[in-house]
């Protein structure tokens, strides 16, 4: 219970130059203050907020005149803590300065009512609200009696300015600031000079500036994010990033779009942010999401009023929009907790804006929500606490200089070059719908292919809309599509109107190296290969060891966006990005032998002349050039004779020359042992369909079984509830199904099984280190793989009387299953404080535990697999299984968070049983910022330490505990066997 402060009786008011003796509001209700702490049962005062306003109570007792400094992270309850504060220190007016005319509603609104108050239930119901009054104007006569008689005075900055320069200041007892960091600027600093004699309170969530302006004060009170983690009121953000690529704003839009409608398929109340810097980029941003997605989305600036946007919020919340599009005006004193998909087109600039941004996503305050997504692009306007790991250079902005006569030479080339192209269609149609190549300028971007046979005569597919809108220039070897679609809008039923997009989509091929480039603003694989199949009897992409030679032949690199494959993931990623001024230097002889190159984009001098050129796993290749058609040709075919020249051996004369560089496959191994899904599947997985019905299983829950392993191909089953789709994958990275069964529903698309792996290639991983992905594959190490009997824990089933056939089953006359024995051995360890069973479709782990330590927590994931085998050690299947399995739930290991999101998805189906332990207490652990290491343990009986081990057996033992040695967290791997 706060420890009351004895009451003012009587407070003197100014109101037309007379003295009134009235009793005070705040005096009156103090009495009916309540400290309801919150609980699972009811809501009440959380920890930040029993903290905060304690130390308000303290920090008044001593009658400084020092402003006092409350800091709270953003969604902690400050708007409680704020209006409680006039109460605790018994005032008798209070003037709150606000930083927006939104927060400066919000916060009049809920004082007027004691909404907020109410809710936690520090008043009853009945509790009689403060006068409270709204100054929309600035201070005049006229508005005397109305700020007179208030209890509470609400303004924006520059309103309160005004007041602070007249007499009726001295009625006012208590400055409350809202979002303090904005104090240092002129006109707040102007308000608290004007009125130095009257006691002030500032709350901030970030008590710090870009500009490292002073916030005056004394802090009496901060509650640090890493609590508010703890609680579980700051959640989890997830960072999504688009690959550096043009056209920034439709990849981040559908990416946005894909994610959001990923979560609601996954049963997340979830609504979409679209966050940019000006109106004008506002509005165009509104036009491309109506372009390119079926989102519905209302636009909101700073000129909006508070009404407007609260009738944005109620249609957010009657579920009428999927979200808004904002400039910069919701970072303050907002809060919608359902609001967790930010889709960021222009990132805020300093540490604070960006903190606060992100803690209105992180709220969780609210059912049915699951971790905030900020989508963007790995660019130079990504800037965290002058750490650009997303960034890069100026460069993208190049400014190409010309000289006047290489122009003109240039434009009558151009012109000769055009004239070669001709488009075959009817006369009359021709005439309006004419667009002239010449003004077409595509930004320097290609997919290739290796092709036979190439057709110049083919036709675009169907699905890119061109119908005869074709030019062919049998010259250059290249095709020009032009597509206008036409799309009904959203909100209309029926195609009374229409809109209409437009598509540009360019086919070169260069005879002397078989090469054939694709231009698509429609970068999906599934388009690229229809187009590809369009114009070629067969094509296969291009490996990276080939690719990586467009960098050649170049000096004077500096490498602005490098990609690494991490093939253990030892800091729990598998694919890292580094941006910046020069990336190379982050790579050193540690890097090159734990990660292969990913994609690199870098700017070098070509004769003395600057360019631009990047190059991706995916067959990709670009540059920061838009050209004309020509240029873009020569452009083309320059990269094209680089990819074919078998003597291009790149040095760049940097640390990226220590990245192995994937190769093209030839053939499967053999010792292909295992695989999983592709990073990004794992970022957001999608949901799937089975017997044409949406299920509550997302792909992640698929079970991948290597059947054969066959030098062309790879076959294998995925498998998931009763449904067996047989799959394999060819050494091109072509993947194929016997019959479709599976589908996903990936965002707004449906598609097979067999077409999501061609978009997100399965990765195959071997015995002796090698990592295979689509048609590369990248070797490792194998001499560092070698097994030891000593991993191997001989268990005395019979002691247990278990019968090592029967995993998890009824007991059978040979005895109980595995699990049960192993339920016996947990019961009687005291080494552990939480107990999991989670075995089942999508399983972390059949068994997990937990225990905490004074530094540390340590998780231990136990993978179960009945003995099949007739004999020990002489059945592989019996090994496979169970070590990819292993292998795969180190995905989950990656930090507290990831496990903690796990661990709450599958209890929402039932799963993750506690047999030992407190669910909710072990969800604050996972939230403290204790140390975090796992181990692992494969649990076969089948596997015996005292008879011979084949050596296929220790092959697949060896690599799976290296990998997992080198994976995430985890610092260990044991076999529970048998004698």
């Amino acid at each position: 219970m706060l420890i009351k402060i004895s009451p003012k009786k009587k407070y003197e008011s100014i109101s037309n130059g007379k003295e009134e003796v009235n009793m005070c509001y705040f005096i009156e209700t103090y009495d009916s203050l309540r400290y309801p702490i919150d609980s699972n049962e009811s809501i009440g005062l959380r920890n930040a907020q029993i903290g905060a306003i304690h130390a308000i109570a303290s920090y008044d007792t001593f009658n400084k005149k020092c402003a006092a400094i409350v800091v709270m992270p953003t969604g902690s309850g400050k708007t409680g803590v704020l209006m409680m504060a006039p109460y605790v220190t018994q005032r008798h007016k209070v003037l709150i300065v606000t930083p927006s005319i939104m927060v400066r509603g919000q916060i009049y609104e809920d004082f007027s009512h004691l909404h907020t108050l109410r809710k936690i239930h520090v008043f009853h119901e009945d509790v009689v609200p403060p006068r409270t009054y709204e100054l929309k104007n600035k201070f005049s006569e006229e508005l005397q009696e109305d700020v007179s008689s208030a209890d509470v005075v609400v303004a924006t900055p520059q309103v309160a300015l005004s007041l602070s320069e007249n007499e009726i200041k001295a009625s006012f007892d208590y400055i409350i600031v809202d979002e303090a960091h904005h104090v240092p600027a002129q006109t707040w600093q102007s308000i608290l000079n004007n009125m130095k004699d009257v006691n002030t309170i500032l709350f901030t969530a970030t008590p710090f500036r870009m500009d490292r302006k002073e916030i005056r004060g004394e802090n009496i009170y901060t509650y640090p994010l890493s609590l508010a983690y703890r609680d579980g009121i700051f959640g989890e953000v997830t960072y999504i990033p688009i690959e550096e690529a043009p056209e920034k704003d439709d990849l981040i839009a559908i990416e946005a779009e894909r994610v959001l409608i990923n979560d609601r398929e996954q049963g997340f109340d979830h609504y979409l942010m679209v966050r940019t810097d000006t109106k004008d980029s506002a509005k165009a941003l509104e036009k491309l999401y109506s372009s390119v997605t079926q989102l519905r989305l209302k636009r909101i600036d700073s000129s909006t009023t508070y009404n407007t946007v609260a009738r944005a919020i109620a249609s957010l919340k009657l579920k009428e929009i999927d979200g808004l599009i904002c400039v910069d005006m919701l970072g303050e004193g907002f809060d919608f907790p359902n609001l967790k998909i930010a889709a960021v087109h222009a990132p805020h600039k300093s540490l604070a804006s960006t903190l606060q941004f992100i803690g209105r996503f992180a709220r969780t305050n609210a059912d049915n929500i699951g971790k905030a997504k900020f989508i963007a692009m790995n660019d130079n306007d990504l800037v965290i606490e002058n750490y650009k790991m997303y960034a890069s250079d100026a460069v993208w902005q190049e400014i190409i200089i010309d000289m006047s006569e290489r122009k003109i030479h240039e434009e009558e080339s151009v012109k000769n070059n055009l004239k070669e192209y001709s488009r075959i269609t009817d006369v009359e149609k021709s005439s309006d719908d004419t667009v002239s190549l010449h003004n077409i300028r595509p930004n320097c971007h290609a997919k290739v292919y290796h092709i036979s046979n190439f057709d110049i005569e083919g036709a675009f597919p169907k699905s890119c809309g061109v119908q005869d809108n074709v030019y062919r220039s049998y010259a250059d070897n290249t095709v020009i599509g032009l597509a206008a679609m036409k799309t009904g809008p959203v909100w209309l039923e029926g195609d009374q109107a229409l809109d209409v997009q437009n598509f540009l989509y360019i086919v070169h091929y260069q005879p002397d190296t078989s090469l054939l480039f694709i231009y698509s603003q429609n970068k999906t694989e599934a388009y690229y290969e229809e187009i590809a199949e369009a114009f070629s009897e067969l094509y296969e992409k291009i490996p990276r060891n080939e690719m990586h030679r467009v960098l050649g032949n170049m000096k004077d690199y500096q490498f602005f966006n490098t990609g690494m494959q991490n093939r253990y993931s030892e800091d729990g990623e598998s694919y890292r990005i580094y941006a910046g001024s020069n990336t190379a230097s982050s790579i050193d002889e540690t890097t090159g032998k734990m990660r292969s190159a990913g994609h690199a984009f870098c700017k070098a001098n070509k004769d003395n002349v600057p360019v631009t050129i990047g190059y991706s796993s995916g067959s990709k290749i670009w540059s920061s050039l838009y050209l004309k058609i020509p240029e873009y040709v020569a452009w083309c075919n320059e990269c094209g004779s680089k990819i074919a020249d078998e003597g291009i051996i790149v040095k760049t004369q940097t640390n990226y020359d220590l990245l192995p560089i994937p190769k093209r496959l030839q053939n499967y191994p053999s010792s292909v042992f295992f695989t999983f899904f592709s990073d990004k599947t794992y970022l957001s997985p999608p949901s799937i369909f089975l017997g044409g019905d949406l299920t509550d299983y997302v792909l992640t829950d698929v079970v991948v079984k290597i059947d054969n392993v066959k030098e062309k191909q790879i076959e294998f089953t995925a498998s998931i509830d009763s449904i067996v789709e047989h799959l394999s994958c060819d050494i091109n990275g072509k993947y194929k199904s016997e019959l479709n069964q599976i589908y996903i529903k990936d965002g707004r698309n449906r598609v097979s099984l067999v077409e999501h792996l061609n978009d997100n290639p399965l990765q195959f991983k071997t015995t002796n280190d090698a990592l295979i992905v689509g048609n590369e594959i990248c070797t490792g190490n194998p001499d560092a793989i070698a097994f030891s009997l000593n991993n191997i824990d001989a268990v005395d089933w019979e002691a247990y009387n278990t019968d090592i056939r029967n995993e998890c089953g009824d007991p059978t006359e040979t005895g109980r299953s595995i699990h049960a024995a192993l339920l016996d051995m947990f019961d009687g360890d005291t080494s552990f404080h939480y107990l999991i069973y989670d075995h089942g479709t999508g399983e972390i782990a059949d068994f997990l535990t937990v225990s905490e330590e004074e530094f540390s927590i340590d998780v231990t994931l136990y993978h179960v697999k009945a003995m099949g085998a007739q004999n020990f050690n002489s059945g592989v299947n019996d090994i496979y299984e169970v070590t990819q399995q292993a292998v795969k739930s180190t995905i989950w290991l990656k930090s507290k968070s990831t496990l903690l999101q796990k661990l709450v998805e599958r209890r929402k189906g039932g799963r993750c049983i506690l047999h030992k332990g407190d669910f909710e207490q072990l969800k604050r652990l996972l939230r403290t910022n204790k140390y975090f290491s796992a181990k692992m343990v494969i649990v076969q009986p089948s596997i015996s330490k005292g008879i011979a081990m084949p050596a296929k057996y220790q092959e697949v033992l060896a690599s799976t505990k290296f990998y997992v040695d080198h994976s995430g967290r985890v610092k260990g791997l044991r076999i529970w066997g048998n004698k």
